[in-house]
């Protein structure tokens, strides 16, 4: 396994940040999110969301050709959107790129990004090995006909599931206004859509849900802590849930997007003493005994306890969550180097360039990880800034 990172013209601007425009660790490539910016980073294009998606897809583009690979590569996409009625828009554009085995597709409503006038922002990961690109589509009406989104993507042993909703047969949201019984409809998809991969819900690595009202987590969590009722702590998935301002279909209260490995052996989760969640079924970090890659889930700064650390202080705030972040993947039985990507959800987003500074101690200013930072509405506890999700690829395994 080796770790590199990508650079391609025209994104001068990471230069100085420890973060890649992209990482490539064996045959995973995990892209930053990409946005419309000049070489400095100054915003393009504003108020024209079509020429902004364009722009970040002409970027996307180009790092996937400087990491040997092409559109057709991607497997997993997760756009953020500050205006999420205009996710139509976005997914028209990028018809045009993948006319054909789109990957799996997760438009995410956020307060913003690095700056304003920024409208959307495409992160993705892709799949550079040799192994077909098995595509399944999404069942329900509720998903727009000619739209570039999979419902699940696998290649080799990776399985990407779009955010699911909890959509009836005819593009129905059911039932409305009801958290809990949205998200076990959520779940029922998630569990068709592996199947249809030809995985289970037993290789689930890694869950990441999104809520139009943070309040919603809480009866969302009965709903996870009952569909893994019967997974022994010491072996369940990561999961990350994230407020968000708004959802692109209409009456949808949650979405849940998911990563799974084939890999052989059981699921290993290892979550450290210090993480207050570490006696129910949600882990600090999770991997197939015999895979490489670890789901991370996102990490808050709350003690063993669930007492926020250091109130008001984002700098401080931020470090503590990159010290869980070491201390899972540490127990992996890896470091800081393993980590190829970081999602940072702010609940003020200009305090991206404080967490990236934070960021600095913790990785190689050589080959730091894809980042992308987005804002969010809620997390889990009012008194959280940042909430900081992560994949890790073990290297050398």
């Amino acid at each position: 396994m080796t770790r590199t990172a990508i650079e391609a013209e025209g994104l001068d601007w990471y230069e100085g940040l420890p973060a890649s425009p992209a990482v490539r660790a064996g045959d995973l490539l995990f892209v930053s999110g990409q946005l419309s910016a000049d070489a400095a980073g100054r915003p393009l294009d504003a108020g024209d969301v079509r020429a902004q998606a364009a722009r970040a897809l002409d970027r996307l583009q180009a790092i996937l050709e400087a990491a040997g690979g092409g559109l057709d590569d991607v497997v997993d996409v997760i756009s953020f959107h500050t205006d999420v009625r205009r996710v139509r828009e976005v997914l028209d554009v990028a018809a045009g790129y993948f006319p054909a085995h789109p990957p799996a597709w997760t438009p995410v409503a956020s307060t913003g990004s690095y700056a304003d006038g920024l409208e959307v922002t495409i992160r993705a990961i892709a799949h550079l090995g040799d192994a077909p690109k098995r595509c399944v589509r999404p069942e329900a009406a509720g998903w727009p006909e000619g739209v570039p989104v999979s419902a699940a993507c696998r290649r080799g042993d990776y399985v990407f599931v779009a955010g699911q909703m909890a959509t009836t047969a005819t593009g129905e949201l059911e039932p409305r206004g009801d958290h809990a019984a949205q998200a076990r409809g959520a779940y029922e998809h998630v569990g068709r859509m592996l199947a249809r991969a030809g995985a289970s819900i037993g290789d689930v690595l890694d869950i990441c849900s999104f809520h139009l009202d943070p309040r919603g987590m809480v009866p969302c969590e009965r709903v996870h802590l009952d569909t893994w009722r019967d997974t022994p702590i010491p072996n369940a998935p990561a999961w990350t849930a994230i407020g968000v301002p708004g959802m692109w279909v209409p009456g949808a209260l949650a979405q849940y997007r998911v990563i799974a490995d084939l890999s052989p052996g059981a699921r290993v989760a290892r979550t450290p003493a210090s993480i207050h969640w570490k006696n129910t079924p949600n882990s600090g970090g999770s991997r197939k005994e015999g895979g490489t890659l670890i789901g991370i889930a996102g990490e808050v700064a709350s003690d063993a306890e669930g007492n926020v650390t250091t109130p008001g202080d984002t700098f401080r705030q931020a470090r503590y969550c990159f010290n869980r972040i070491r201390e899972v993947v540490e127990m992996h039985g890896g470091s800081m180097h393993d980590v190829v990507e970081i999602t940072s959800f702010h609940k003020d987003h200009r305090d991206w360039e404080i967490v990236m500074e934070a960021g600095r101690e913790f990785f190689d200013s050589d080959s730091p990880p894809a980042w992308t930072p987005t804002g969010a509405t809620g997390l889990w506890n009012p008194g959280y800034q940042h909430e900081i999700y992560a994949l890790a690829v073990l290297e050398g395994s």
